[in-house]
């Protein structure tokens, strides 16, 4: 096996393993990554380059907000959707206009939010006693 194969593969296991708040995690540092990829691609005039990890941005993102739970979410999963909108805005204007600015307004919004989701992460699995009792479900129907 090539250490690509090797490495999809871990890959695909680590998601397949991982519990919901890692897994959001991964989908935040996913969407950082690639819209640091975009604007390194606007940077050097690599428009398809830019548009492929635009994309890719587009696609978590959208996933992010189709997993959120409404309801059971209440004001924090509304305003979790309304950032997400507007992000997805951004990408699109990102992606007509190779808007650098829009890419970074994007990235902007992506570090906190991804901040914040880790330190719940790791507050809700952090339970003082040792023992680790599985992420609590903070707006999200995944």
């Amino acid at each position: 096996m090539s250490a690509s194969r090797y490495h999809n593969q871990y890959r695909r296991d680590e998601i397949s393993t991982s519990s919901q708040g890692r897994l959001i995690i991964m989908m935040y540092e996913g969407a950082i990554k690639f819209t640091s990829m975009a604007l390194q691609s606007l940077e050097k005039g690599d428009i398809a380059g830019q548009g492929k990890y635009i994309t890719k941005t587009h696609d978590i993102i959208n996933e992010l907000s189709l997993a959120l739970d409404l309801k059971k979410g209440g004001e924090v999963a509304a305003r979790l959707e309304s950032l997400y909108q507007y992000m997805l805005s951004q990408l699109t204007l990102a992606n007509i206009k190779s808007d650098k600015k829009a890419l970074e307004t994007v990235m902007k919004i992506l570090g906190p939010l991804a901040e914040a989701w880790e330190q719940l992460f790791v507050e809700s699995t952090n339970t003082g006693k040792g023992d680790h009792e599985p992420p609590k479900n903070i707006a999200s129907k995944c």
